[in-house]
């Protein structure tokens, strides 16, 4: 039974939650892509209404046309995720307080659902355990400063764990989208990376295959990385994801997927400094 009809059936007033496998929930997309796990294999789930999910299908709609304007062959793998994001949907009202429904755009008192941007990453200039922002990123940027040999984060700092934003009120749960980081404007930096959690860390580095070199779209600097699946960044679990880059300078790596917030984080516009 599709998820749609599945929230039809659902009566009007608090949602029904329950606690799921993460492997047992997506099997269904098990063909479209892996979901990392880090450790966390039981998740809490809320069945969404249709009037959700028809947002957050409108979200990556909205995305899936502007994408495909530069990249048909990334937009078609960013469609190819709907049902994934919907579920991951489900996730972020079961994980956030209050029961609050899921908008687009986003709502006071609701959950917004939108385009990872920069300031949905580093949501903090000076990153602390009650804000741990932790990232090499840039303020505002997707830019990220790099030296030859020298570890780079794009999430944690390689002592801190980093955690979407658990602020009150403006929560955040990201969903980078498999093979979702991108490299812009320069040929590829780095061809090994580690990604981990604070509850799971036993495994190594994962490289790259050998054509990362080769542009996405032809004309265009626009490389993509690999990555082991669908990567979600709570707020409530640790993360940490480096690599080694091969030179130094400046790298502008993009993660492309959307983020589920409470609607204060984004209630007006948000400058980090």
């Amino acid at each position: 039974m599709s998820l749609k009809l599945i929230a039809e059936d659902i009566a009007l007033g608090e949602s029904m939650t329950t606690s799921v496998k993460i492997a047992e929930l997506f099997a269904p997309e098990r063909d479209v892509a892996p979901i990392f796990g880090g450790g966390r294999e039981v998740v809490e789930y809320a069945e969404l209404t249709s009037s959700e999910l028809e947002a957050i299908e409108r979200c990556v709609r909205f995305g899936y046309e502007l994408l495909r304007k530069i990249s048909p062959d990334l937009a078609e793998d960013f469609l190819r995720h709907l049902p994934i994001f919907q579920k991951f949907g489900g996730i972020a009202k079961a994980l956030f307080p209050g029961d609050k429904p899921i908008a687009f755009p986003s709502e006071p008192g609701k959950i917004g659902v939108n385009f990872i941007v920069p300031q949905l990453v580093k949501y903090v200039a000076t990153p602390s355990p009650s804000a741990p922002a932790y990232t090499s990123y840039s303020n505002n940027s997707w830019e990220i400063s790099v030296t030859a040999g020298t570890p780079a984060y794009i999430l944690g700092d390689g002592t801190n764990y980093y955690k979407a934003s658990p602020i009150d009120n403006q929560r955040a749960l990201l969903v980078i989208m498999k093979d979702g980081l991108v490299e812009v404007g320069t040929t590829p930096s780095t061809d090994q990376f580690k990604l981990w959690t604070e509850v799971q860390s036993r495994y190594g580095v994962y490289t790259i295959h050998p054509l990362v070199d080769q542009p996405i779209e032809l004309g265009k600097t626009i490389y993509r990385y690999t990555t082991p699946g669908v990567i979600p960044v709570y707020h409530d679990l640790g993360i940490m994801w480096g690599f080694i880059p091969k030179r130094s300078g400046t790298v502008d790596m993009r993660l492309i997927g959307i983020a589920f917030f409470e609607h204060d984080l984004l209630a007006n516009f948000k400058w980090v400094s």
